[in-house]
């Protein structure tokens, strides 16, 4: 199968499903992960593979602002607008940053995401390090259901589906 498959793809492994499986709506949870190239100077071999962010990040500031996302909450202030599903409610199961290096990497785990969720997720946890919005603010973001109230949609350099649960 690799055969026909472009260069940067590859199966790793295959089973058969049911005839009614669908990758889309058969899926239980995803896990997306955004890496943050965090030094003072660029890296050629991150351009394109990671956000360039100069000033300095604390991953554990990321994952204690993070943890108020943990749950079932309505995600209206974390999606681009104009953005049409039937409903803006979504289960986290996790959300961390952990730095290796030079290099942060945010994960995140939930049943579903809604359109640039991950990407304003990021954006914002990036605002709140740079004191743009005060630390503690994300329950009040999600309460809010207004999307102005969150950070802006961070560059799509970063964002990796890691994981497809079944």
């Amino acid at each position: 199968m690799n055969f026909f498959l472009p260069e940067d793809i590859a199966v790793t492994d295959s089973m058969d499903v049911p005839e009614d499986f669908d990758a889309r709506f058969s899926c239980k949870g995803k896990e997306y992960i955004y890496k943050i190239y965090n030094g003072s100077l660029r890296d050629p071999f991150y351009r394109d593979r990671a956000l360039f962010y100069r000033m300095p990040l604390d991953a554990d500031l990321m994952t204690q602002e993070a943890q108020a996302l943990i749950g079932t909450h309505d995600f209206t202030s974390f999606r681009a607008l104009g953005s049409n599903v039937k409903t803006t409610v979504r289960t986290v199961s996790h959300a961390y940053a952990e730095r290796s290096g030079e290099v942060v990497t945010f994960h995140i785990q939930a049943d579903g995401f809604l359109y640039n969720m991950v990407r304003i997720v990021v954006g914002t946890l990036l605002y709140i390090s740079e004191g743009k919005i005060d630390r503690g603010s994300i329950p009040q973001i999600l309460a809010s259901l207004d999307r102005t109230q969150a950070g802006k949609t961070a560059p799509p350099e970063g964002l990796y589906l890691n994981q497809v649960f079944y």
